[in-house]
């Protein structure tokens, strides 16, 4: 039996599941831990999504779906912080609507933090094939044995990890929200990021309990580095971390997330394409590096647009 208030609350947004949430859910029920709740929220998805999720909390009421309102936001992030204020738990899991949870996820991660007094644990996750079921790689792969976590650690990518290996008190999290703005993945990037601008107490655990579904559909496969849609995701996730690390004051951070904005706006107007953010962003450049220099960046656009140059420009910009 479970308390009226769940330890564990698991949020997962949902888009276009049906086929694959059932391998999922199926993986939750069987958790050698049992006291959670599991918050499904569903972006108004045009497949069987929602009633796969409600055959599913028929089955166990532990399961608790939600449509996300039409006045909320689209996008996974802003089906995330619907579906936190929804939650009941002391400790908050994020997990990802395809991919599998090992049996012993839950009651390692959270017999770790509980045991040790931290704010939260990270697991390690390796991906897998959904055509042959093969294991592949790790999404990432580094020495957790004497990484640092840190935030700049994990913006620079010195170490990180994927939504799914994350289990957090729901006081760590309560004050940090995912970025609506964040529409493509990278949303845990800038959420953790974030997070670790606080006090915190945190360890990496070596324990592999999150098999991560690679299928055409991933959103790892939509996004290809080539494309145009990269350059203009990456641009966005580099403003709008750089913004919502002003309130924290790391001025050496927010430099360097405005510095790879400025990299990827001047691809952006190379391919002749909508640079996002340029006005809020040319403000906090011209906060955090000079109004000169703001000046110098916008310069570079310009002719990388109509002259397809002004490569050194941009280059000294962001010096």
């Amino acid at each position: 039996m479970t308390s009226s208030q769940p330890k564990i609350s698991i949020i997962i947004p949902v888009f276009n599941r049906g086929t694959l949430l059932p391998y999922t859910l199926d993986s939750i029920l069987l958790q050698t831990y049992t006291d959670w709740e599991c918050i499904l929220v569903d972006d108004l998805s045009t497949d069987d999504s929602f009633s796969v999720m409600e055959q599913y909390q028929k089955k166990d009421k532990r399961f608790k779906i939600y449509k996300r309102p039409e006045i909320v936001k689209k996008g996974a992030n802003a089906c995330r912080n619907y579906g936190f204020l929804q939650s009941l738990g002391l400790y908050i899991k994020w997990f990802d609507s395809d991919d599998i949870m090992l049996p012993k996820h839950l009651d390692i991660a959270y017999k770790t933090l509980v045991d040790e007094g931290l704010d939260f644990v990270v697991t390690d996750t390796i991906n897998f094939s959904h055509e042959t079921g093969e294991l592949l790689d790790k999404p990432y792969d580094f020495d957790r044995n004497t990484a640092v976590v840190s935030s700049k650690n994990f913006a620079q990518h010195a170490m990180g990890w994927i939504t799914d290996d994350f289990l957090g008190t729901r006081s760590i999290v309560e004050n940090i929200r995912f970025n609506e703005h964040i529409i493509t993945d990278g949303d845990e990037y800038n959420f953790f990021v974030t997070l670790l601008q606080q006090p915190f107490k945190g360890r990496l655990l070596l324990d592999v309990l999150t098999h991560r579904r690679i299928h055409n559909a991933s959103l790892t496969k939509i996004n290809d580095e080539h494309s145009k849609a990269y350059v203009s995701k990456i641009a966005t996730i580099k403003y709008q971390t750089a913004k919502d690390l002003v309130v924290y004051k790391d001025t050496e951070l927010i430099k360097w997330f405005l510095s790879g904005y400025m990299q990827n706006a001047y691809k952006n107007a190379l391919l002749k394409q909508h640079v996002p953010y340029t006005k809020p962003a040319f403000t906090l450049i011209c906060h955090y590096f000079s109004v000169f220099k703001g000046c110098v960046f916008v310069m570079a656009l310009f002719m990388a647009r109509y002259f397809n140059k002004g490569y050194h420009v941009m280059k000294y910009a962001r010096s």
